[in-house]
């Protein structure tokens, strides 16, 4: 995800998206309230995203040598791990809280700030809206990871496959929390 600012998203409004999503998220398991769904979405600013969006981590590890050592026996010591990140078409990010925010208009989408769609276990959700601009859906982001091994060689090719899985509803008739 991009790193953008928002020099025109106050502190004020930052602490209440980061409590509205906090409410959205873990008050109730099955629900969630359709004023803070809509209090987030309009105080975190529209941002464009290209038609196409693409992310992609390579991770290479360094060389290793194996030998032996003097009252310890076999030993192996394995080389760095490089680690290259980057996307092509992502919308300006929001930080608030524990979170960062792209409202791309008909959702918004959430992680934790130590998270992303790369992570070991990704903790991403999405807050889907209907035609009517009206709060409809969580969902959470769930990956699938594929494998392809390159043959007669060691190399491997690991490719993730993002896919949202429906989570929470909205709740009938719900009010924001005070």
């Amino acid at each position: 995800m991009s790193k953008a600012t928002a020099p025109d998203l106050r502190i004020d409004d930052r602490m209440i998206v980061a409590a509205a999503l906090d409410r959205i998220l873990y008050d109730d398991p099955d629900h969630f309230a359709a004023d803070d769904a809509r209090t987030v979405r309009r105080l975190i600013p529209h941002s464009r995203s290209a038609w196409l969006r693409l992310g992609f981590r390579a991770e290479r590890q360094g060389p290793s040598m194996k030998g032996e050592a003097a009252g310890i026996g076999d030993v192996r010591m394995e080389g760095d791990k490089k680690v290259v990140e980057g996307s092509v078409g992502e919308a300006a990010t929001w930080r608030c809280g524990q979170y960062k925010i792209t409202n791309h208009g008909s959702d918004l989408e959430i992680w934790q700030v130590m998270s992303d769609e790369y992570a070991p276990e990704p903790k991403g959700a999405r807050l889907e809206f209907d035609d009517r601009g009206e709060p409809e859906r969580l969902t959470f982001f769930q990956p699938r990871d594929i494998e392809l091994r390159i043959p007669f060689t060691s190399l491997a090719v690991g490719v993730r496959l993002g896919g949202w899985q429906p989570w929470k509803m909205v709740a009938e008739g719900s009010v924001a929390a005070g």
